[in-house]
């Protein structure tokens, strides 16, 4: 008797510890098929706890160093991601101020008189002022550190420039490319909302809303 309870005990122990494995495989399934980066971390995260717990029950040790490495990497990235909504959302709601882009740029820099860019060529890049002073020409406008500039040209017909930017002084900017916007918003959709969010508020401060675009 006490034998059979003892069997009993040991298969009930392995099937609950089944259980992990296949909870583990359906939550990879599903990390596999998610569109967006935050849900499938999530569903990695778990995939990786309980594929833990299925292979140091089974002593599959290669699968078991493996989730063990694989898990803090999807934290961080995790991390990472739920900082960035949350960045975003800061600079939607304050002045427009794009800091939290610059971890995703590169430095570059521009002599007085020099153009960033102009009206009606291709767009491929956005520009963030980090020191020096810039000018549209178009509106006679300056602008300075701080200021985000050529993200429009993402969104309009060819990718043109909707107008020139001329160094008034040296410019130190970062800039970061359109293909690495578009990158941020596959991995966080939000990221998109946000930047049109900005986008219209600067069109709204520039007065081109109300100023058709000229393109050459």
């Amino acid at each position: 008797m006490e034998h059979w309870i003892e069997q009993a005990t040991q298969y009930s122990r392995e099937h609950y510890v089944e259980l992990f494995g296949f909870a583990s495989a359906a939550a990879s399934i599903y990390a596999f098929n998610c569109r967006t980066i935050i849900p499938l971390r999530i569903a990695s995260i778990l995939a990786n706890v309980l594929a833990i717990a299925y292979s140091g029950s089974r002593g599959t040790y290669p699968t078991f160093a493996l989730n063990v490495i694989l898990l803090p990497l999807n934290v961080m990235r995790l991390r990472s991601m739920w900082r960035l909504v949350h960045e975003v959302d800061a600079a939607a709601n304050s002045d427009l101020n794009v800091e939290w882009l610059r971890p995703y740029m590169r430095p570059k820099n521009y002599k007085p008189g020099e153009f960033l860019m102009r009206q009606g060529e291709i767009a491929t890049e956005a520009f963030y002022i980090v020191a020096g002073e810039a000018e549209l020409v178009e509106i006679d406008k300056r602008v300075g550190p701080g200021t985000l500039l050529g993200e429009i040209g993402l969104f309009t017909p060819g990718n043109q420039r909707t107008m020139s930017v001329r160094c008034r002084t040296e410019v130190h900017a970062a800039t970061i490319t359109y293909d690495q916007f578009k990158q941020l918003y596959f991995q966080n959709p939000q990221f998109g909302f946000v930047l049109l969010r900005l986008i219209v508020a600067r069109l709204h401060g520039n007065g081109e809303l109300s100023r058709p675009a000229k393109l050459s």
